[in-house]
């Protein structure tokens, strides 16, 4: 027997809002469903199928390059050519 998924569950499943899903369907992006009495339901099959075309995508479009957080990140400020920011010196006021 076939499994099904419920809107919330798809949504949780692409870490977006229920309601995005709905416009999803709406537009006729996103994984196929199909109405059972008032209610849309996905099957695992059609998730399944519109995973491995986003991975499709992804690799076609190459992968977006690893973005490193801490400590390291200055070498990935120098690999994109971002300088550091100059330092400030700041004066005491001078008085006349």
């Amino acid at each position: 027997m076939e499994h099904y998924l419920t809107t919330d569950e798809v949504a949780a499943r692409y870490r977006t809002a229920a309601g995005t899903v709905r416009y999803w369907r709406h537009v006729g992006y996103g994984p196929k469903g199909t109405k059972v009495g008032r209610r849309f339901l996905y099957p695992a099959a059609a998730i399944q199928e519109f995973d491995e075309e986003l991975l499709a995508k992804t690799a076609s479009h190459g992968a977006a390059p690893e973005v490193q957080s801490g400590a390291s990140a200055p070498e990935n400020d120098e690999a994109a050519g971002v300088q550091p920011a100059a330092s400030v010196e700041h004066s005491a006021p001078t008085t006349k």
